[in-house]
């Protein structure tokens, strides 16, 4: 009997970034996802932690390759720290810029805003 190899499969996000990884052993269907390789030892049996020589989401939860023309590229380290920076959390605001907000909310809805010069 034949042995058939494994596909490896990708599925990328609306960016095109590789977001998740997974052979044709697992995967009873494939519909979203893209083949990009064939083989027969664990790199391609068990994909998600053997094909790509790194994890495909950074530590700081940017992803790490891309997907152009079917095939997958690392993606280079201004991709990475751009998509880094962008998931940064936005400051909150503290005590007393939710005090002075509300101040001013009530201010202007009781029309007690006063007119100051600075």
């Amino acid at each position: 009997m034949e042995m058939k190899p494994y596909i490896v499969y990708v599925k990328t996000n609306d960016s095109g970034h590789i977001a998740a990884v997974n052979s044709s052993a697992f995967l009873p269907d494939t519909i979203g996802w893209t083949e990009i390789d064939r083989g027969y030892a664990d790199k391609y049996h068990h994909a998600q932690g053997n094909y790509f020589p790194q994890p495909i989401i950074t530590m700081g939860g940017a992803y790490r390759y891309k997907l152009i023309d079917s095939t997958p590229l690392e993606c280079t380290a201004e991709e990475i720290a751009a998509q880094e920076e962008a998931l940064k959390p936005v400051d909150e605001p503290t005590q007393e810029d939710r005090i002075e907000a509300q101040v001013m909310y009530t201010a202007l809805m009781t029309d007690t805003l006063l007119d100051m010069e600075v």
